[in-house]
């Protein structure tokens, strides 16, 4: 099964005896013993029908096997020199059932259903070379989609009891940083070595790193309701998830906020719960139901405005028609308000 590395030409910036010439960039590693994976699959089943069929029930299981499939690289050393190419280098299994649940029936000229359908299926690692058990990859025995993470203790409500924390942490604290203030997320040392951290970031060694969720879809569900009568009828149908853990990404806008930058920020009336001292006067505004930041900029004008909510009125103290409005480091290390970007017309 031959595969073939391709170049990508084109005119670069560089220019050879006053001309600029083509260029051709070197393409990545293909491992030659790439090949196509296998597969293994088995299944039991079986159907029910109660009183004359009204009531339907089958179950489904399954198991399915990927052999010398495509998995992520493996490390390699860094004198390569360029991305390690992927390989046949793992085998998966994936598991999983499907319920099938109707009930149909009539009533002189009324005929209703109910049907109800779940299933679920997750998909484990069985070989992976991942001698070192590294977090960073795939490693045998792992579910995929696996949510690793600290644990939290609280948010410190008081420079007291941060430092109070900050304490029993003597090895290095939380993650080795400083600057840890009230408002701050505090983390919890299980393994109790005095520090904050993930280890050496492996199986046997995640330090403080635990498992903590699965972003895997699990228990997905389905039902559909349906009625007749005299040529009326009426359906409904919902579907959804059960189960499934999530992480915000560090620009999800709705969760974050002003994650976008100077262009791309927004800001929702949620983004403005987070923590602060109940004396804190960063969310003024003067005018009732006015919650927005007030703040000074970067011409030190100190303003109030309310573009998303309309009910603060702006008062700068000159006229301002095409302004940069601007806080970077509002709050740091978990807070949830990290940086704010307006522009005033």
């Amino acid at each position: 099964m031959p595969f073939y590395p391709s170049t990508n030409t084109s005119a670069n910036t560089w220019l050879i005896n006053g001309n600029r010439v083509n260029g051709s960039t070197v393409p990545g590693l293909i491992s030659s013993t790439l090949t196509w994976e296998t597969m293994s699959s088995w299944n039991i089943g079986a159907d029910f029908g109660f009183l004359n069929n009204r009531l339907t029930a089958s179950f489904d299981y399954f198991v399915r096997k990927a052999f010398d499939m495509v998995g992520p690289a493996p490390e390699l050393p860094e004198i390569l020199g360029t991305a390690v190419p992927r390989a046949n280098n793992a085998d998966l299994q994936s598991n999983g059932f499907e319920l099938d649940l109707a009930w149909r029936d009539q009533i002189k000229d009324f005929s209703y259903g109910v049907h109800f359908l779940l299933s679920d299926d997750r998909q484990k690692v069985l070989k992976y070379p991942n001698d070192a058990g590294s977090l960073s990859t795939w490693r045998n025995g792992q579910y995929l989609n696996e949510i690793w993470g600290y644990t939290t203790i609280g948010i410190a409500k008081s420079q007291e009891e941060m430092d109070a924390h900050l304490a029993t942490l003597p090895n290095g604290g939380q993650f080795g940083t400083s600057g840890w203030t009230e408002g701050d997320i505090m983390y919890a040392d299980l393994n109790g070595d005095g520090v904050v951290n993930s280890g050496a970031n492996t199986e046997g060694d995640s330090g403080d790193w635990t498992k903590i969720g699965d972003s895997t879809p699990r228990f997905k569900f389905g039902l559909d309701l349906d009625a007749s009568w005299k040529g009326f009828d009426l359906r409904i149908f919902l579907q959804g998830v059960a189960k499934r853990d999530y992480v915000f990404g560090s620009g999800h806008l709705v969760y974050w906020g002003n994650a976008g930058g100077v262009w791309n920020s927004a800001m929702f009336e949620s983004n403005y719960d987070f923590y602060r001292p109940a004396d804190d006067t960063w969310l003024g505004g003067g005018e009732p139901g006015c919650q927005v930041p007030a703040f000074a900029g970067r011409r030190e004008k100190s303003l109030r405005t309310d573009a998303l909510l309309g009910k603060c009125r702006l008062h700068p103290s000159e006229k301002l028609t095409d302004w940069l409005y601007f806080a970077e480091d509002i709050n740091t290390k978990g807070r949830s308000l990290q940086s704010a970007y307006f522009l005033l017309r």
